[in-house]
Parts: structure tokens; sequence; C-alpha cells
């Protein structure tokens, strides 16, 4: 049955049982009869017989659909058997913490594992490569797990949890949290993004009042302003600040410490699964505890 899947697939794709043939090494004939008994085992005609040249019925199409993702499949399974048979490209995508943290790391281990595969990577927000890997763009990104349930074709794999601390410049002794949030310059995470929503909201429920300076829409960057002593930030504690060697520290936020999930984001109908399931053990492999 796969073979027949195969050749239907080719038929819609060049256009003609002719062209399919020569691409197949198969007679007109043969393909003809591949189809017909394709037809009989769907229950379903798949192409109109009616029009000139080779036209896909209704049922044709969404049969198509399907049976792409099948032959795709079967191809990922008989080509990522062996890890030196493991081929093809994967097009992750990455908050810019992912990138400066464990990422970079993923993708060496992920190579040197698969050196006949490429990676292209590319950065964004959150927002920004959760609607790239639901528009088939990306075939997953490491994200901010979404403040709603994932469900339907996306599929959640938590990678590590990142607890909020209250960053400060290196130089400062004092560790009092409500009383820094009180006293010193305050730069916020943007409230648009889902971390900066949930730093209002814990400073809301707190009933800290803070003498806001600045609002961001980065990390790095409110890291670095921190590190200039232009103020003190409630951030993620992630492992991309730790390589970018500033001079900052963190204090704990004690009982009321809350926390973002990092994680990978995939479509569970992605023909190219067997890569992103390899790169998520590497991510793992990676990742610090």
């Amino acid at each position: 049955m796969i073979q027949y899947l195969q050749t239907f697939v080719a038929v819609a794709r060049l256009g003609s049982f002719s062209a399919a043939g020569d691409r197949l090494g198969l007679s007109q004939s043969a393909v003809s009869t591949q189809m017909r008994k394709l037809e009989e085992s769907i229950g379903n005609e798949l192409f109109d017989r009616q029009r000139r040249g080779t036209v896909l019925t209704h049922a044709g199409r969404r049969a198509l659909t399907v049976a792409e993702r099948i032959v795709g499949l079967y191809d990922d399974m008989r080509n990522g058997l062996e890890d030196e048979l493991l081929s093809g490209t994967l097009r992750a995508g990455s908050i810019m913490t992912g990138l400066l943290g464990e990422v970079i790391d993923a993708v060496v281990e992920f190579r040197k594992r698969y050196p006949n595969t490429d990676v292209h990577l590319t950065p964004g927000s959150s927002a920004e490569l959760l609607a790239m890997v639901e528009k088939h763009i990306l075939d997953c990104a490491l994200i901010v797990k979404p403040p709603f349930p994932v469900h339907g074709l996306l599929s959640w794999r938590p990678v590590r949890n990142e607890p909020y601390v209250l960053w400060v410049p290196q130089w400062r002794k004092d560790s009092d949290v409500g009383e820094l949030l009180a006293t010193q310059p305050f730069i916020r995470y943007d409230r648009r993004s889902h971390g900066g929503a949930s730093i209002d909201h814990f400073l809301k429920q707190r009933k800290h009042s803070v003498k806001e300076f600045m609002e961001v829409d980065s990390v790095e960057t409110i890291a670095m302003l921190v590190a200039r002593g232009l103020g003190v930030a409630i951030l993620p504690s992630t492992p991309s600040l730790k390589k970018l060697g500033l001079e900052i520290r963190e204090i704990s936020l004690g009982e009321h410490t809350f926390f973002r999930q990092i994680g990978l984001i995939e479509r569970l109908d992605n023909p190219r699964a067997h890569l992103n399931n390899e790169f998520f053990d590497s991510l793992l492999a990676t990742s610090p505890e």
C-alpha cells in the first residue's frame, strides 16, 4: 500500500500518470493500475476522469494531504533508524535567552551525532515563533510556555522551569527584596509579554510599590542596564544571563517565587518529527539542571 501512496503523491505533484511513471520507473499502465487499486481500497475516486489532464477530485485533494504525511513519515522512519543515516533540514526557532543559553550547545551536539543534517535557526519572541510553528514555517521552537492550553495539532515538551528572581548590581550588598523594590529605580519587563504580565501580577499581588524607570522587551538588555547600576529588575534566572558574564547577582523571591517554563513547541503532523525528537534530546542533554 505504501507504494501506491508514493505513486499517488508523484502523480499529483508531477501532473500526469506518464511523468510519474518516468520518475518511478513504471509504465503508464502500471501507474494507472495502482491508482485504480488505491481508489478501490479507500472507496473514493481520486481523479476526475471526465476532464482533460490529471485533475484531483475533492476526495483526491483531501487524500493527497494524508498521503503526503504518510509517505513523509515512512521516509522518516526508513532514514532515521540509524544515526549516521539521519538526514534532512531542521528548521528550528528560539527565543534569544535560548540562543545565548543551551541552543547553540544543543546544535553542536545534534550535528555531532547527525552529520548529514542541516539546521536553520530563527530567533524571535515566543509569540512570533509559535505562530511560525503553527504555519509550518518552523518545525519546532524553544519558547516560553504560552499562557493558554496547548492542544489540537500542537505539542508541548518541557525542557526546564526558570524561577523569577530580583536582579541587582553585583556591588549591592543588601538583599531585602521589599526594600530594594521600594527604593531603587525599577526596570520593568514589557507588560505586553507573558513574562512581563506575570511580573506585574506578582507586584500587584504582593502590593509592591516600585519606582518605575524604564520598560524594555528584552531580558538581556534589562540585565545589562542593571549591571550598569541603573536600577533593579525582576527577571527569570536563565542560563543566558550567566553566560553574558555581567556583574549582577540574583536574589530569591523566597516563598513567593513564581516560574516560567521553557520548552519545545511543535506540530503533531510535522513530517520532520524524527528530527524534532533528536533535537529535543540534544536540548535535554545540554540544558542546565
